[in-house]
């Protein structure tokens, strides 16, 4: 009689691998260290995707905005992590810009939409691409800051784009009386 299969569990197996518990480092410094490339693959998969291709822009006019908004989310990142808090992302004139722009440039709400989408693919992707180095111990926790930072990017790309600026920066430019 053949000896039970086992199959080690997810835990267990970074329990053993040291060079895991070890050298593990932040989805931050992920993103920060392969930037160039990230903003690279977002590029070739908007290019492939049909309903963003149709408009002829430069590889700067598609990517201009990108670097800065990666940047804004690896600082957000860096930030103490407070799971239990609802979102604290950060105001991004990069993602107002953006906006404008992309309006100028003939998008669509859903072409906007559209981007945002393969931006979280591509983050996703980059750290797929370098799971053996990440710090599994806060992994979940990154995941949901980029899902809401993109999220809140999104939503102020979207306000500039329909309303010109963005109406969180609005209230914030009430005086009130009195």
């Amino acid at each position: 009689m053949a000896a039970p299969l086992t199959v080690p569990s997810a835990r267990n197996v970074l329990m053993v691998d040291d060079k895991l518990r070890g050298g593990a480092v932040s989805v931050a410094s992920i993103l920060a260290d392969f930037k160039a490339p990230l903003i690279a693959d977002w590029l070739a998969r908007t290019k492939k995707t049909p309903q963003l291709n149709h408009l002829h822009l430069s590889d700067e006019e598609r990517t201009g905005h990108l670097p800065k908004l990666v940047e804004d989310l690896i600082e957000r990142l860096g930030r103490p992590k407070l799971p239990g808090k609802d979102s604290d992302a950060i105001a991004s004139p990069a993602a107002v810009e953006h906006g404008k722009l992309r309006r100028k440039q003939g998008y669509s709400s859903g072409m906007l939409i559209r981007e945002s989408r393969i931006l979280q693919v591509t983050i996703f992707g980059t750290l797929h691409m370098h799971q053996t180095d990440l710090d599994f111990g806060v992994l979940l926790l990154d995941v949901m800051i980029i899902a809401d930072e993109v999220d809140a990017q999104l939503t102020q790309t979207m306000e500039s784009f329909s309303n010109g600026a963005p109406k969180s920066v609005k209230a914030q430019l009430v005086v009130p009386k009195g």
